[in-house]
């Protein structure tokens, strides 16, 4: 097994580097990744980007947007949050059975006298001071013909304010639509329950990552070399993320077509605007009652819904600068 600490903080960078190690090498090489992410938020590969975020509040706190190639619900991810990944030839019991890879993590966080256990949608709960179960843990998967990645989320530290923010749809949107829906669930940091519970000391989630991938490693009872990316891996997962994990076509374009209702304000009036999204990115169909308003805003047919494209059509006909956050 090759174990590779990301030399990335970039979530567009280690996106891609999953799929290059799952796609573009030996289809015979195991891995074992970890890596950290600035804050952002990474949506599934179904998922309808307008449904699983506050737009406005990712802007105000430079949260990227991404979208990953497995599927499952949206996660936050920043500095405090350990991703760890499994990049394994394909073997159908183990994608049947996916807990198993799991079951070192909740090993090695009971030696740390956390009482952790499998939920039923194999993520990883912990019980709290209270005996409260929270999750700290989400994962997904993605398969292809010869290899398969099991990862997920680890929330060691992250600022759970910050996520709860990202992940709250405005109360002036409504969307409909037919893609997966995030499943929400109460939240713990796994730090807090070890000050709480007097655990074992961990020094910060560097010293937590260091310890979890040694643990993992004994308890596969993997022969280990530790991979450093070359230079020309690096480039090719530079390569693969510009091209496709930082286009609008794979962030935005990817989301299943929706219709979207809105009320925002124009000219000290509430105006309710329904939109309807072709692949939750062109403006396919787009109404209100205000006779005025409707025909103007029929030159948004047919345009890509981002804030660039509704400025030049909507500050000449009036709108303020500070009224077009109401459109996302």
């Amino acid at each position: 097994m090759k174990l590779i600490f990301s030399p990335s903080h970039y979530p567009f960078f280690n996106l891609a580097l999953e799929e290059y190690l799952s796609n573009f090498t030996d289809k015979e090489s195991e891995y074992l990744l970890f890596y950290r992410n600035e804050p952002s938020l990474v949506m599934g590969k179904n998922q309808n980007a307008w449904e699983e975020m506050n737009y406005n509040y990712l802007q105000s706190q430079n949260i990227l947007l991404s979208r990953r190639i497995s599927g499952g619900g949206t996660v936050y991810h920043d500095l405090n949050n350990l991703n760890f990944s499994y990049i394994k030839p394909l073997d159908t019991k183990l994608v049947a059975n996916y807990d198993s890879l799991l079951l070192p993590i909740v090993e090695f966080l009971k030696t740390l006298g956390l009482q952790a256990a499998i939920g039923e949608r194999s993520d990883i709960w912990l019980e709290n001071a209270a005996g409260e179960k929270r999750k700290i843990t989400g994962t997904a998967q993605y398969t292809n013909k010869h290899r398969y990645i099991t990862h997920g989320t680890l929330l060691f530290d992250a600022d759970l304010e910050k996520l709860q923010k990202a992940i709250t749809i405005p109360t002036n949107v409504e969307v409909s639509s037919k893609s997966l829906k995030s499943v929400r669930s109460k939240v713990i940091n796994i730090r807090e329950v070890l000050e709480k519970n007097n655990a074992e000391e961990i020094l910060n989630i560097e010293h937590f990552e260091e310890k979890l991938a040694h643990f993992i490693l004994l308890y596969f009872n993997k022969s280990v070399h530790i991979h450093t990316l070359t230079q020309e891996e690096v480039n090719q997962v530079e390569e693969l993320a510009k091209e496709k994990y930082k286009s609008f076509e794979w962030i935005w374009g990817r989301s299943p077509a929706c219709e979207i209702h809105r009320k925002v304000n124009f000219k000290n009036e509430e105006h309710s605007i329904k939109i309807k999204l072709n692949r939750g990115a062109i403006i396919k169909e787009i109404s209100t009652n205000d006779v005025f308003l409707n025909t103007e805003l029929q030159k948004l047919v047919d345009k890509v819904y981002q804030q660039e494209e509704l400025e030049k059509e909507l500050l000449p006909i009036g709108f303020l600068e500070a009224e077009l956050k109401d459109w996302f």
